[in-house]
């Protein structure tokens, strides 16, 4: 019998130890970072100021998306390649990088209901950007200041 309470001490005080492990590791996870690098040209006819136009137009109708947490446009400043356009897009898990897509594409419907309206300007904005990469990366919240 004092072996069986021995027992039943050592599994319940691991078992609620475990829990508190687990819950800690949980609330250190860190978010996941898409950070994406475009190739800018400037088509024929093309501006700045109008390319700045259509970004700010899909900010405008993607920012009330929740599953975004931050977002950040970066155009070159200084460097080796002065086309580089990075959009740096942060979530809390990676399940939420896909909702976010969809949530994104229901944003843009409401943007542009009318499916010619919508590819007209996807046209006009896809003149100012050639081919990208996509990059993943998880935080290690330990190292945050």
């Amino acid at each position: 019998m004092k072996y069986v309470i021995r027992f039943l001490v050592i599994v319940l005080f691991f078992g609620f130890t475990n829990n508190s492990v687990f819950a800690q590791m949980e609330e250190e996870q860190g978010h996941i970072f898409v950070v994406t690098t475009w190739k800018t040209v400037m088509p024929e006819g093309g501006s700045a100021a109008e390319r700045d136009s259509l970004l700010t137009e899909l900010f405008n109708a993607r920012k009330s998306n929740p599953k975004v947490l931050s977002q950040l446009e970066l155009q070159h400043h200084w460097g080796n390649d002065s086309r580089d356009w990075v959009v740096v897009t942060e979530y809390a898990s990676m399940a939420d990088i896909d909702e976010a897509d969809k949530m994104n594409q229901e944003l843009d419907r409401k943007k542009w209901p009318d499916d010619k309206k919508r590819a007209k300007f996807w046209k006009a904005i896809g003149k100012y950007f050639d081919y990208h990469s996509d990059e993943i990366y998880m935080e290690m919240p330990e190292l945050r200041k």
